[in-house]
């Protein structure tokens, strides 16, 4: 192919007519059976897909890593359309360049549109330029900006589209939405190296990319130079002699490879400034695929970019198709482009593995030497595991797959060169991995919660921390008799069932030891007696919970005076004879299998001797009184010791023949003080006789009538009798008493009787004198 001519000073529309014929002979295009037809402007993503500007088929493709050939954006029909709408429908009118943001994002240099386009999601929109050729909108919005041609994009540090504005000879800058210029003062020739790139001349800037250092080159095409923008905006010359280099890419070591387009070349330039051919003998024309790169015939090299694996691409443009340089020197066309190309992955497990242990190897073998790129392993749907291959091989870990049975398949993802394949499934058993679980020991009181048990684990891999736990339990429960009780361990977490667990020997136990209790006793009743039993009482508390059981002594000294046994906590027991006085006494707890013996504090119980009470009079114990009169005595009942409260009831022995007594009251009680009671004697009346006739006259008044009423004889002597008798009694004498009784003194005992406190009679007398004149 021709070079183009060399003016500096060709006219923008004639430039740009001369540069897309000379690359792209109509002829050509015509008999070409390839899915390419002009490829230009090429970049990858960051999963290493391919995009490829076809500036003939007006259509934006995709070779994927994996070897698939897919259209992006771009129906074929040439024009302008379809904005807000699929990419893969719009119209596009010969696109020369594209780049892909770090968002995924592809950005799409619709050359002939006089605008930039992106594609998001599938939906394709414009960014910059408002579809008429020329110069306008610098610092403004970018859509209403004036392109001419762009024809090469790159993408900045920060995000921002750089432009190659090519015959508006100027490099532009788009951020945010605003576009302005960075390089080229529009004036189309060659001046300017060493100021300011805006103010330098540019003739037809046809590539561009980014170092890493944030330095910018530029294809000045037509000044057949690369120039470089420092990151201070002063632009120079990186490359010379050279014959219309147009793509151009950074590398990550700092080099820059371009296409020496019309060298048929493409070239190097290394971090140190050397320059060196890597592919193109320099003879126009074709070479086969997998041909020594230097030896290689190509037809007019444009687009360049470097694959995700360091290997330079780019567009062999009038040969139409896309070359990337292998590793081992030779030149190879996509994967997606080879149809014929082939891999296989085989996938290497052991027939089992304990948990975190397990590994597998792949290796890939392709039609290109050296295949490159990740491998997988699925267990099922699910990856597994993942890595890059190193000469064709990789080593995976599978320490994440679960206890159980994995059918596992392994798969590579492609290299662009070699296309993606999957292998054949495969078992690998997984088994627990062993932990060791040591229990902290733990003592606690009877009657206690039982408190969260703790202890350490062992042997859990780095990926399932904080996603397995050891969990410690016993069998003792809050009232569980005091012992040692073992401690278990099982596992708890998201990645438990990965482990099985085992006691370690230090592994501690939980003790339950004896609780310790509170005794009180109880204060026995205020008034206690000789004689009555002393009645005892205490309870028993635990410190904890429960309830204590066993048997409570009552001491008085270093003696037990009473013993019981607890029922609820409670012990109740009798003194059976205490003495009069003082008594100091301790309930003492003896203590059961889950409590501790206590002892209470000391209380005081007060004996009193048993009430009684004491019989006297009041005033004279004699009376003297003649017979048939009433005597009367006043007796006093006096507790001693106070209070007696029993009723007393009186009595009297002694008395005259047929003398009477009473008392009143009859019974009486002291209480704490002394009450009196009156005791009255009724004597006998002497007796008198008397002889009168009056008294003999009535007895035979009263024979009378039975003499008249009778009317019988018989009864007329009987009557006769009567009256005769009543007169011989006496004739008309006087009444003269007699005396019938003797003046005597007599010796009376009173008598007191009661019951006392303890149910036992109590007796007391006294004696009093009746004189009887």
């Amino acid at each position: 192919m021709p070079a183009l001519p060399q003016s500096p000073r060709r006219s923008t529309a004639c430039l740009t007519l001369a540069l897309l014929c000379a690359l792209f002979p109509s002829q050509q295009l015509a008999q070409n059976p390839s899915p390419l037809l002009e490829p230009t402007g090429i970049a990858y993503d960051s999963a290493g897909n391919l995009y490829i500007a076809d500036s003939a088929r007006h259509q934006v493709f995709e070779a994927t890593l994996g070897g698939v050939w897919l259209v992006i954006a771009g129906s074929g029909v040439q024009g302008f359309a379809g904005d807000g709408g699929t990419a893969v429908n719009a119209e596009l009118n010969a696109p020369q360049a594209v780049a892909v943001g770090a968002d995924g994002t592809l950005y799409i240099a619709d050359t002939a549109n006089q605008r930039i386009r992106a594609v998001s999601n599938g939906v394709i929109a414009t960014i910059a330029g408002n579809g008429s050729a020329g110069f306008s909108g610098d610092n403004g919005p970018a859509m209403l900006a004036s392109l001419d041609q762009p024809n090469a994009l790159a993408l900045d540090s920060s995000g921002a589209l750089l432009v190659c504005d090519s015959a508006n000879h100027r490099l532009r800058r788009i951020s945010s939405g605003t576009i302005y210029t960075l390089a080229g003062n529009g004036v189309q020739g060659f001046a300017g190296d060493g100021g300011l790139a805006t103010s330098a001349e540019l003739d037809t800037p046809s590539g561009v990319t980014v170092s890493a250092d944030g330095r910018i080159f530029l294809s000045d095409a037509h000044n057949n130079r690369i120039r470089v923008i420092a990151t201070n905006g002063v632009i120079t010359t990186d490359a010379a002699q050279l014959s219309l280099p147009l793509g151009l890419a950074a590398t990550s070591s700092g080099a820059l490879v371009f296409a020496d387009t019309n060298n048929q070349r493409l070239r190097n330039i290394d971090a140190s400034g050397n320059i060196s051919t890597l592919a193109g003998s320099g003879v126009q024309g074709s070479a086969p695929d997998g041909s020594i790169a230097l030896n290689a015939a190509l037809d007019t090299p444009v687009g360049v970019a470097i694959s995700t694996f360091g290997n330079p691409t780019f567009a062999d443009t009038s040969n139409r198709t896309i070359r990337i340089l292998a590793g081992n020197g030779n030149l190879y066309l996509p994967a997606a482009l080879a149809s014929a190309r082939s891999s296989s992955v085989a996938l290497t497990l052991p027939p089992s593995a304990l948990y975190g242990q397990a590994a597998a190897g792949v290796a890939v073998s392709g039609s290109v030497p050296t295949p490159q790129g990740l491998v997988q392993i699925f267990d099922g749907n699910t990856l597994a595991a993942q890595a890059p291959l190193t000469n064709s091989v990789a080593s995976l870990s599978l320490a994440t797959l679960s206890a159980g049975t994995h059918t596992l398949h392994a798969v590579y993802s492609g290299d662009g060169l070699n296309p993606a394949s999957s292998g054949s499934p495969s078992i690998l058993a997984i088994t627990p991995a062993a932990l060791l679980a040591t229990a902290n020991p733990e003592t606690i009181l009877y009657g206690s919660a039982i408190p969260a048990l703790t202890g350490s684990l062992s042997g859990v891999l780095p990926q399932d921390a904080g996603n397995v736990a050891a969990v410690f339990t016993t069998t003792a429960q809050r009232l569980s008799p005091a012992g040692v009780y073992p401690i278990a361990a099982s596992l708890s977490g998201t990645a438990s069932a990965n482990y099985s667990v085992t006691l370690s020997t230090a592994s501690g136990s939980l003790h339950i030891v004896p609780a310790p209790t509170a005794t009180t006793e109880q204060q026995p009743a205020q008034n206690s007696y000789v004689g009555l039993p002393l009645l005892l009482g205490a309870g028993v508390v635990s410190g904890t919970s429960g309830v204590p059981t066993g048997s409570v002594n009552f001491v008085e000294g270093s003696s037990v005076i009473a013993s019981a046994s607890l029922s609820n906590g409670t012990a109740s027991a009798v003194y059976l004879s205490p003495a009069a006085g003082t008594h100091s006494l301790v309930a003492s707890y003896s203590g059961d299998s889950n409590f501790t013996p206590s002892v209470s504090s000391a209380i005081t119980a007060l004996v009193l001797p048993m009430p009684d009470f004491i019989l006297a009079t009041s005033g004279s114990a004699t009376q003297t009184v003649q017979p048939g009169a009433i005597a009367t005595y006043t007796l006093v009942i006096s507790a001693q010791p106070a209070p007696f409260t029993g009723a007393v009831s009186m009595s009297v022995s002694g008395l005259p023949a047929g003398a009477t007594a009473s008392f009143a009251p009859p019974q009486l009680v002291p209480g704490s003080a002394s009450t009196g009671t009156v005791l009255s004697v009724q004597t006998v009346a002497p007796v008198v006789q008397m002889h009168s006739i009056s008294a003999r006259m009535a007895l035979c008044a009263t024979a009378l009538p039975l003499f008249f009423l009778v009317g019988r004889r018989r009864t007329i002597p009987a009557c006769a009798a009567l009256c005769l008798f009543s007169l011989m009694l006496g004739c008309g004498s006087r009444s003269v008493p007699e005396q019938t009784q003797s003046a005597q003194s007599y010796m009376l005992t009173v008598t007191g009787t009661s019951t006392n406190l303890a149910g036992a009679l109590v007796v007391h007398s006294t004696t009093i004198t009746l004189n009887v004149q």
